[in-house]
């Protein structure tokens, strides 16, 4: 047999092996990940709406098994059940919202919650605030500290609302970012269109809106520090604050309740 022949054979055998082998581990995999979900699943009927559930380290210490299947089995529990990822949080039980509606062609907004504007400030606005910190000129802090101020002062609870998101809109013309403006309008938009008159708990609960009211002056401190990396977990922990007042609320709730 000639040395190309040879390694012909050596591969079409190696080949053979590795598939064997990929067929052997495939399946314990697929048990691995079926155990995990039929735990989380388990927890999720135990779990009080807006509780968090296991952590993927814990799921996967509890059954040996490995995360990579463990994150397998969030994936699709997170695509089947009522369950919403924070990001550096974990994975909660929460309410589905109500169902959406896509945009139509003359360009509508698309029917939304509470809870789908919520996730999308978590995301967006850390984002903005870090970016915000490398771009912004002066007379950016000027009309941010702004809308701020009214932030810090309003009492009433639907311009205190829409103050907050003013101050935010300011922040994303500070990137210099006109798409990132145009999305944070959108959001901005979406929220109005929920009614800022129908507001209570995070705007109306003194202890809670104080709190949002210092987290949203030491975001501007960052900021005007150009301590980026500070101002987004700052940020992350308002928003963070939201979502999981919103998570807790029932499904009246959901129609616009609980933001600051």
């Amino acid at each position: 047999m000639t040395i190309v022949a040879r390694a012909k054979n050596r591969s079409a055998s190696g080949s053979i092996d590795g598939e064997r082998r990929h067929a052997g581990s495939a399946q314990p995999r697929r048990h691995s990940v079926a155990r995990a979900y039929a735990s989380l699943l388990e927890s999720l009927t135990k779990t009080p709406s807006g509780l968090r559930l296991p952590s993927e380290r814990a799921l996967a210490a509890e059954l040996g098994i490995s995360r990579h299947s463990v994150r397998a089995a969030f994936r699709h529990l997170h695509e089947t059940h009522g369950v919403a990822r924070m990001t550096g949080s974990g994975s909660y039980n929460v309410p589905p919202t109500r169902p959406r509606a896509p945009e139509d062609a003359a360009g509508h907004q698309p029917d939304v919650g509470v809870l789908d504007v919520l996730e999308a400030r978590h995301i967006l606005e850390p984002a903005l605030a870090a970016l915000a910190t490398s771009r912004a000129r002066s007379d950016d802090f000027t009309r941010i500290g702004e809308r701020l101020e009214a932030v810090l002062t309003e009492t009433e609870p639907g311009r205190y609302k829409k103050a907050g998101y003013e101050m935010w809109l300011e922040i994303a013309r500070a990137t210099r970012n006109p798409l990132l403006v145009a999305m944070y309008r959108m959001l901005m938009e979406c929220r109005a269109g929920l009614g800022w008159e129908r507001l209570r708990g995070m705007s109306t609960d003194s202890g809670q809106r104080d709190e949002q009211r210092r987290l949203a002056e030491q975001i501007w401190t960052a900021l005007h520090a150009r301590d980026h990396e500070r101002a987004r977990l700052l940020t992350m922990e308002r928003t963070r604050n939201m979502l999981r007042a919103a998570a807790e609320i029932d499904g009246e709730a959901r129609s616009g309740m609980h933001e600051a």
